[in-house]
């Protein structure tokens, strides 16, 4: 990954990697992918040698996050998981499969509130991604997430 590449951080959502930094810390030096987040007032700092273990990556293509859209619509088969807790959270179709399944699956009388939240982050880092890469607005990527049987069928194009 290089400046100026968009990435998707598992925690924090996307960015751009602003520069490549030189910062010593505990007597170690070691370089950090620098990536501000004006959303959340901060910048975030990723160490290069470490950014695949914390699920740093740069952001997925058009034709991956339209099949996303189309898994939670119905339009194509649910992949394959373990739940919740084992969600790959770096993968767009890991994600949109386990929100589908956090949506259809029948519920328990008292939900529990680590699976709402989860599912919540889930449509919030699939939602960012799409509007980022698809040039839409997060409102209307999040609308489709939410709603997705109002899109199903329908081709998901740039700008929509």
């Amino acid at each position: 990954m290089d400046i100026g590449d968009k990435v998707l951080h598992p925690r924090y959502g996307v960015g751009t990697i602003d520069a490549i930094e030189r910062r010593e810390q505990d007597g170690e030096c070691r370089e950090y992918y620098v990536i501000p987040k004006p959303s959340l007032c901060s910048t975030i700092f990723v160490p290069v040698d470490s950014a695949d273990e914390l699920g740093l990556r740069p952001v997925s293509n058009a034709d991956t996050l339209k099949e996303a859209l189309h898994i939670l619509s119905g339009d194509e088969e649910c992949p394959k998981g373990d739940g919740l807790r084992n969600l790959t959270w770096g993968d767009p179709l890991a994600l949109a499969g386990a929100i589908r399944r956090g949506v259809t699956e029948p519920k328990s009388r008292y939900p529990k509130v680590s699976e709402q939240h989860q599912i919540k982050r889930a449509k919030k880092l699939l939602a960012e991604e799409v509007s980022v890469v698809l040039g839409m607005p997060e409102e209307s990527a999040i609308a489709m997430i939410d709603a997705p049987g109002d899109y199903a069928g329908k081709q998901v194009t740039a700008g929509s």
